[in-house]
């Protein structure tokens, strides 16, 4: 891909080489971009309206982080029969959005457990019950003796 300009500010215009990372900060969008001719650590963040020029940077940094992110189905999954048997751990998706559940699951036709990630608008609409015992569990209750 060439490189596009694109204005940082009124006076100057730069080269992106790529589009490296992305973050949420103070509610807004933004990417860490590796500018042509400037080292790793001269990396800026940039909001997205300073990109408009070099969206395919974007859009390809974009599309690179869906092929990085653990698929809602995996080893285990609801379209095969299977049903969630535990959660073992949560983490955020790839915006900061959503949280992802990481469930073993129980399997029809005695297939070897597997683990997968969920998110958590299909665990709560297909596993309600195992995402409450997970919370039960990481309440701290007072101890009543």
């Amino acid at each position: 891909m060439s490189a596009s300009p694109v204005s940082v500010s009124s006076q100057e215009e730069y080269m992106v080489e790529a589009i490296t990372n992305k973050r949420i900060k103070n509610g807004r969008t933004e990417y860490e971009v590796k500018w042509q001719g400037y080292s790793d650590n001269e990396k800026t963040w940039e909001p997205i309206e300073n990109l408009q020029s070099v969206m395919t940077y974007v859009l390809d940094f974009e599309q690179s982080l869906k092929l990085k992110q653990p698929q809602e189905v995996g080893e285990g999954n609801y379209d095969d029969g299977d049903s969630a048997d535990e959660i073992l751990q949560i983490r955020k998706d790839n915006d900061g959005q959503n949280l992802l559940f990481q469930v073993s699951w129980k399997q029809k036709n005695n297939r070897a457990p597997k683990l997968s990630w969920v998110n958590q608008n299909t665990l709560k609409m297909h596993n309600p019950e195992i995402l409450i015992d997970y919370l039960l569990k990481k309440i701290k209750w007072p101890n009543n003796k």
